[in-house]
């Protein structure tokens, strides 16, 4: 009777971590998507700013020649 006590107990615990596992892999693969999305933005403001800086530069050089 013992035996099948601490079988079905392990069964159990088997049971509910596997379901826990899944929860928090699942978990992990929905932060990714707003990683991303976190990503992109900063790749928006990081371009945002190269324009700014570029423009402000205001002289361009064209095969050593400067132009403004």
């Amino acid at each position: 009777m013992t035996t099948m006590w601490v079988v079905l107990g392990v069964a159990v615990l088997v049971t509910v971590g596997s379901f826990g596992w899944v929860a928090w892999r699942d978990r992990a693969r929905t932060a990714a998507s707003e990683e991303r999305a976190a990503g992109q933005s900063a790749l928006v403001d990081q371009q945002r700013s190269e324009r700014a800086r570029h423009a402000s530069q205001g002289t361009v050089v064209h095969r050593g020649q400067v132009q403004q």
